[in-house]
């Protein structure tokens, strides 16, 4: 997932920064969940599809 993210952030001129914010949560935080050490959370997956505009939410974060 971290691969995807990195493009979306890039396609959406969106900064690590700039998304944790968003997110509501800490860089360090936002690290880990691109790591996968911490799980994203219904909310946080429902504001990345509004954020990069993603309309099969599923498919984005359920397969590889």
């Amino acid at each position: 997932m971290h691969d995807k993210m990195n493009e979306l952030m890039k396609e959406y001129y969106v900064t690590f920064e700039e998304l944790a914010i968003r997110l509501g949560v800490s860089k360090q935080t936002l690290t880990r969940k691109f790591k996968g050490t911490t799980d994203w959370t219904y909310p946080e997956m429902m504001l990345l599809t509004q954020i990069f505009n993603i309309e099969d939410p599923q498919d984005f974060f359920f397969k590889g």
